[in-house]
Formats: structure tokens, sequence, C-alpha cells
């Protein structure tokens, strides 16, 4: 472990540990001109902070685990990861926070009306008692995004970041492509251990966005070649642009370099760039909540 300007910094080779880089003037003062973006599944807690003048990231942190479906344990391992900070999240500039429950669904903008959520959902997750539902308009897309997500989740969320602004982590995917280079078919996938988001759009516009729990890397090639074939995708002709817990030479890679026709990282998108400090795999591995910034 190594403290830099009072920051505790913890590394270890498994998902499960709790990882944290900064850049080495990062303190509790520049938090607050800075941007906050954390994201929470029943899977991992993931974080970054970026400076407001120039869009740099100056932290990453983040920490994975199975998933947690008691809801007061996943809140509990919660508190654990921001006891790892050392730093107050709720002083941070502007704070945002990304919910990531697989409840969720994208309808045309012309068809939804704000009281239809709770029937939306219904069709294609079950909703318990106390879910409360939120929807993020993608407004280039013309959609919206419907998602529920516990009662206690929320005010968790509310009591820990105030003011912050909520949005589904899909939501930082279709932000993030918008301020990224267009290209007239455009594929993302961002893999979390044990979960993938997967966005699919041509020419500006959205074909599809879904997210997927894995057991092992050929459930999710299988996921991605079924959403491919789906929306009459050929992956031979496809430029696959990825993010995320996977390196070059993964095994994930080499079974995705068989069958699409090219694996390439995500870039930067133009005027934001990081810490010095901070590795590219470490941008590689929060990359999807640039979106939020």
């Amino acid at each position: 472990m190594i403290l830099t300007n009072q920051l505790l910094v913890v590394t270890g080779s498994s998902h499960t540990n709790f990882t944290l880089k900064a850049d080495a003037d990062f303190s509790s003062e520049s938090l607050k001109s800075s941007n906050l973006i954390t994201s929470l599944s029943p899977t991992g807690f993931s974080l970054i902070v970026a400076s407001q003048e120039n869009n740099q990231i100056l932290l990453s942190a983040h920490q994975f685990w199975p998933e947690i479906e008691d809801i007061e344990k996943l809140l509990a391992q919660f508190e654990k990861c921001l006891g790892k900070l050392n730093f107050k999240v709720d002083e941070a500039a502007e704070r945002k926070v990304l919910i990531n429950y697989n409840k969720f669904s994208l309808v045309p903008q012309h068809l939804y009306e704000k009281e239809q959520g709770p029937a939306i959902l219904s069709y294609t997750c079950k909703l318990k008692k106390g879910d409360h539902i939120y929807s993020d308009h993608w407004k280039q897309t013309e959609a919206i995004l419907v998602y529920a997500s516990p009662l206690q989740f929320v005010e968790w969320i509310q009591k820990h970041f105030p003011k912050a602004i909520i949005a589904h982590q899909g939501t930082a995917m279709e932000y993030l492509y918008q301020i990224s280079n267009k290209e007239e078919q455009f594929a993302y996938l961002h893999v979390n251990p044990g979960s993938a988001d997967f966005f699919l759009a041509n020419e500006g516009k959205l074909q599809s966005y879904n997210n997927f729990d894995f057991g092992t890397d050929e459930d999710l090639l299988y996921f991605i070649l079924y959403s491919l074939e789906q929306n009459r995708i050929s992956p031979a002709e496809l430029k696959l642009h990825i993010s995320g817990h996977t390196l070059k030479g993964d095994k994930l890679q080499v079974l995705l370099d068989r069958y699409v026709s090219q694996v390439i990282e995500m870039d930067l998108p133009l005027g934001f760039s990081h810490s010095t400090d901070i590795s590219p795999q470490e941008v590689m591995a929060n990359f999807n909540l640039i979106g939020l910034l």
C-alpha cells in the first residue's frame, strides 16, 4: 500500500480487491473543483474523478464481487468501498451516480408516457414493492430508458451523494457515443467481471442496447453474436470498440478476434485526458463512466 497526499492506494491481483489510482497531486481540496462519477451495481463499485477545467481524469477506483442479491448486504459492501476512499464524496463540485440494475427497458420517445413506467418494465422484469422508477431521455436517439431501483438503494444514494444526478449506466454509454467520433456503424462493448454492456448505433441512431450477465467468455461471445444477428449485422464486417476489464491477448479478445473483423480499444474523446499517474489500463477499466463527465 502507498500513501499519496493522504490518499490510500490499494492494489491487488484480483478484481475482488479494491483498486484505486490517483494523480500524485490529487487532494481533498482539488476534489472541490472536480466532477465525480460513481457506478453502483449488485456486482461492483466503480468511480472516477475528473477536473472541471479540462476534463482530465484524476482518479479511478473500482471493486467487483459475486452478485449480492440482499440489498442490505450490498449497501454494506458499498459502505466499505466508500470507507477506502479517504475523502468525502459529497465534497465534489458535481456528483453523478449511475445505477446498473438489470431492470430496464428502452422505448421510442413518441410512445412513452411517464405514468406508464411500471407497465413498460413489467414486460421485461419483475418489479418488487417499493421499487423506484426512473427514466432517462436519450434526445439524440429519440428514446427513453426506463429503469427501476430498490427504494433502499435510492435512499442510500441520496444520503451519501446529496444532490447527485442519478442516471442508468446505459445512459453513460449513449452520451459517450454522442461525444465520440461517429462511424456509420458503431458497436461498443464494455466488460466488467461477470457483466457487460453492449451498445449498437447506426448513422447516429440507436439500434440496440443491452446488459448481459455471463459466466464464461464463451457465454458473452454468444450474446454478442446473437445481438448482431438480431440486428442483421455481419461480425465479419464489423469494427468492435471495447473497454473495461479485458486486455489484448485475454481469452475474450482472442475469441472476439476469431469472429469480428476488427476489435479495438476505445479512444478518449477529444478534449479528454488522464493523469500520467493513472495507466491507460485503469482508464479503460472505468471508461464507460466518462460519458457523464
